[in-house]
């Protein structure tokens, strides 16, 4: 099990930084914060911890940041029932063939693997993920 909060890397262009990021749930929602090393705070909130993140990376991506987390590959995406009973903590890793295994989210995972959110979506929409 993935204990928060934990550090991270984020990437931007040829630049890499150390962040923690922490998810938790309190009165019916989740939220998502990300410290970045410019004392600002990332928080978003979210009826599920998948989508937290996403509003999280969005933030981040603002200034250019791509997160190292499983949850943040283009070939991860959530069902609803993972959404719904689950709070979003854990995601399905698709290929051409379909569902290839369940991963845990907020898995660490080198940052140059991620994508943008966007481009996440449109992976998860062309495999019918969404």
């Amino acid at each position: 099990m993935i204990v928060s909060p934990q550090q991270v890397r984020l990437l931007r262009g040829a630049d890499e930084a150390d962040a923690p990021v922490e998810w938790r749930h309190a009165d019916g929602e989740w939220a998502v914060a990300v410290e970045l090393s410019d004392d600002r705070r990332i928080d978003e909130h979210a009826s599920d911890a998948f989508e937290a993140l996403c509003r999280a990376r969005e933030g981040l991506e603002t200034d250019g940041w791509l997160i190292g987390l499983v949850g943040a590959q283009v070939d991860v995406w959530p069902s609803g029932m993972a959404r719904d009973q689950g709070g979003g903590l854990t995601a399905y890793r698709h290929g051409p063939q379909g569902v290839i295994g369940v991963v845990d989210t907020f898995t660490p995972a080198d940052p140059t693997t991620a994508v943008t959110v966007a481009a996440q979506r449109a992976a998860a929409a062309q495999a019918g993920l969404v």
